[in-house]
């Protein structure tokens, strides 16, 4: 059923005019590399205005630009701190270093790719999802996951960006 909703969800994805505030991210253990490879869907307004918002309290004035001709060359470098801020994985109670990966743009929506190498098989899981939770009262973060042992959905909210759970 979760799975159907998200296909929904994707396949819709550029039929809302955007007063939806949603983010997908799909977390996914490569046995054969020993990796964990993790994909996220964000509207690309929101993603720009919040990296933009985080790097100004910060006291730095940044315009990403993402997706025209004029995009901030150091974009990725924001993006990936971002990615590490308000995403973050630890597995076996241990935090591994993520590695951005790069980024697409499809339509109104940033596609963002990040690898961790050098994972032994999971066997727990404390995953936090603060994307846009400051920005918007009503976001919502959808997390798919996929391990040898398990597979699964997970939905973040205000008040509730943390998630543990065990693989066995």
């Amino acid at each position: 059923m979760q799975s159907l909703l998200t296909i929904l969800i994707l396949g819709m994805w550029n039929v809302f005019v955007h007063p939806i505030h949603l983010t997908l991210s799909e977390v996914v253990y490569e046995e054969k590399t020993k990796s964990i490879q993790v994909t996220h869907k964000i509207f690309m307004d929101d993603l720009e205005r919040h990296v933009e918002e985080s790097l100004k309290a910060k006291g730095k004035e940044v315009n990403l630009k993402l997706g025209t001709p004029q995009e901030n060359p150091d974009t990725d470098r924001y993006l990936a701190e971002y990615l590490a801020a308000h995403f973050k994985l630890l597995i076996n109670g241990k935090a591994y270093k993520a590695n951005f990966l790069g980024k697409e743009y499809e339509d109104v929506a940033c596609w963002l790719y990040v690898e961790i190498p050098n994972v032994p098989k999971p066997k727990s899981i404390d995953l936090t999802d603060s994307f846009l939770m400051d920005l918007y009262d009503d976001q919502s973060n959808l997390v798919n996951f996929t391990f040898p042992q398990k597979k699964g959905s997970m939905r973040f909210i205000q008040g509730k960006v943390r998630e543990s759970f065990s693989i066995q």
